[in-house]
């Protein structure tokens, strides 16, 4: 901890603050007795801890009763009312004291012009009780303002540890599902494994380094997307048409690595059915400068089939919409419906 880091510390023990407060104001307070006839120093320091005195009892009385029951409440009227009432009984005090007291010298000021005297006692009073006020509310503005720092470092260390476990669910789920397929590929037709293992590698390789970023570029996610469409199509070829169109040049945006990856692999996995004689995908990736936006299209009869068989809850699409929320808050669309017997999903990201 360095010597601001401690000075800061310091001065936000409780004490430390009014000690300093005080100090600074008696200071100016005292600096007239400096030249003082020592003769009238005893009466004119009694008569300065008298003030003082009902000054400092005001000013506690404003920070720890009026200001918690009346202003922090929001009765701002109340408390306006309150403190001038205050302000008047104290100054009234003070003004009789003063008015009386033995000789000193503002009592021969007051008895020359007791309403200046007033003036005096209000203008003395009021410096106290709107510069303690401020500091108070300064101070209280400072401490909301660490707590919602706080708390917004809170939040996002929050988010970033439920992104993380959102984004390590996607890699198994993932890599089960593609795995999976392998297997089957290879009980019917294995001269096209190796190939497949091969292309598996390459979407393996991106998950390990370049999925643990927070973001990764545009570009690169779209080659993993189209790698895997090739590692699909393989697999596909004899049943399905999987047609893949990119609209725009501007891939040098960030975005959060396998976010449309569940989508595309959710088609693929429940739009495609192999009693049928073909089934068709079409997948559309459009770029512009405000926005990156997903289309993808697939028969919904062989879905509801394969969703019946496997009772199948989607978790990658309840994943995908947990960290467009997180991510993307009142900036994305996403929806599904159906027309014509075709599962239709839009993804929209505003950049």
């Amino acid at each position: 901890m360095n010597f601001k880091e401690k000075l800061y510390n310091f001065f936000t023990i409780r004490w430390v603050q009014h000690l300093s407060f005080w100090s600074v104001f008696l200071l100016l307070e005292l600096g007239r007795f400096i030249d003082m006839d020592p003769k009238r120093f005893a009466n004119e320091l009694f008569f300065e801890g008298i003030q003082i005195g009902a000054v400092i009892l005001l000013v506690y009385f404003n920070l720890r009763v009026l200001i918690p029951k009346y202003w922090n409440t929001g009765n701002y009227l109340k408390y306006i009312f309150q403190i001038i009432k205050w302000e008047a009984i104290t100054i009234s005090i003070l003004s009789i004291i003063l008015y009386n007291f033995p000789e000193i010298e503002f009592r021969k000021f007051a008895m020359q012009s007791p309403w200046k005297m007033v003036i005096m006692n209000s203008f003395r009073t009021n410096i106290f009780i709107l510069s303690s006020s401020l500091f108070h509310f300064v101070k209280e503005w400072i401490k909301l303002k660490d707590e919602n720092l706080k708390f917004t470092e809170k939040a996002q260390e929050q988010l970033e540890a439920e992104l993380n476990v959102l984004k390590a669910q996607v890699n198994p789920h993932f890599l089960f599902n593609t795995l999976n397929n392998i297997y089957s590929m290879s009980l019917y037709d294995s001269a096209k494994t190796p190939d497949m293992i091969l292309k598996l590698s390459q979407l393996i390789s991106y998950m390990l380094y370049e999925c643990k970023d927070e973001e990764v570029s545009l570009e690169k996610e779209i080659q993993f997307i189209k790698n895997y469409i090739e590692l699909e199509s393989v697999r596909v070829e004899d049943v399905a048409q999987i047609n893949l169109q990119i609209d725009g040049e501007n891939q040098e945006y960030q975005i959060p690595p396998l976010l449309f990856i569940p989508l595309i692999e959710n088609a693929f996995k429940h739009g495609i059915n192999s009693v049928h004689d073909s089934s068709e995908i079409n997948i559309q990736i459009s770029i512009s400068d405000s926005s990156i936006n997903l289309d993808i299209e697939n028969p919904y009869e062989q879905m509801k089939e394969v969703e019946a068989a496997t009772n199948h809850k989607g978790l990658g699409i309840q994943n995908v919409k947990k960290r467009l929320e997180l991510l993307y808050p009142k900036r994305h669309i996403f929806t599904t419906s159906i027309d014509n017997n075709l599962y239709k999903t839009h993804l929209s990201l505003s950049l």
